[in-house]
């Protein structure tokens, strides 16, 4: 259970298990439209939230691409910056996560990429860790071994289902009472955080040319 704490402080990663695995889901609640699983694997924590966004999927694109904005909406994300951009489908981004005194904050570095079928015009964003792409800081501790993922299923009258997984085998210690703090608090804040964001007229009238709607 000490995982579940290091993945909830930086949910905005997420991690997708495909539908064929045999999956154990725990139902851990619902909270203003905002469903929260756990689940363990061998070797592996999960934690699926479940909610619907309205906005088009270009305004979820252009929110997800503009990294140093993470903060505005991430959870406890102290710090984030775009590393590399390869192309509108695919970067590299550093992320720093606040954790309480007198632990030592977390950082991570991802390869992220996205992906739309072209049939049902779902998206996914499926994010790697890749540790060794920076050098270490001072002082913070990398997390070396997380996948994420998001997947966005476009609907009705502008509702987007959206599914956020985040899989880890970090194994920090970590005090019981923070664990107990930041099992829900996490990912449930992260997306009240991007609700409110995608209100924006930037990302309501956005259109991307590379995103089908």
């Amino acid at each position: 259970m000490k995982t579940l704490a290091i993945l909830l402080f930086y949910t905005c990663h997420l991690h997708w298990i495909p539908a064929q695995e045999s999956e154990q889901w725990h139902f851990q609640g619902e909270k203003e439209g905002i469903k929260i699983y756990h689940r363990e694997t061998p070797g592996l924590y999960h934690i699926k939230l479940v909610t619907s966004l309205q906005a088009p999927l270009a305004g979820i694109v252009t929110l997800f691409s503009d990294v140093e904005t993470y903060s505005a909406w991430g959870y406890k994300i102290a710090e984030a910056r775009l590393l590399r951009r390869v192309s509108d489908t695919e970067m590299y981004y550093y992320a720093r996560y606040d954790f309480p005194w007198p632990m030592d904050d977390r950082d991570i570095v991802l390869h992220s990429k996205l992906t739309q079928d072209p049939v049902t015009r779902e998206i996914r964003i499926t994010n790697t860790p890749k540790p060794d792409f920076l050098p270490l800081k001072k002082g913070v501790i990398r997390i070396r071994n997380t996948t994420t993922n998001w997947r966005f299923i476009p609907g009705n009258n502008g509702w987007v289902y959206t599914e956020q997984i985040i899989a880890t085998d970090s194994a920090n210690t970590m005090p019981d009472w923070l664990i107990d703090l930041t099992i829900d608090s996490g990912p449930r804040e992260t997306a009240k955080g991007i609700k409110r964001a995608l209100r924006a007229e930037r990302f309501q009238r956005a259109a991307l040319a590379y995103i089908q709607e």
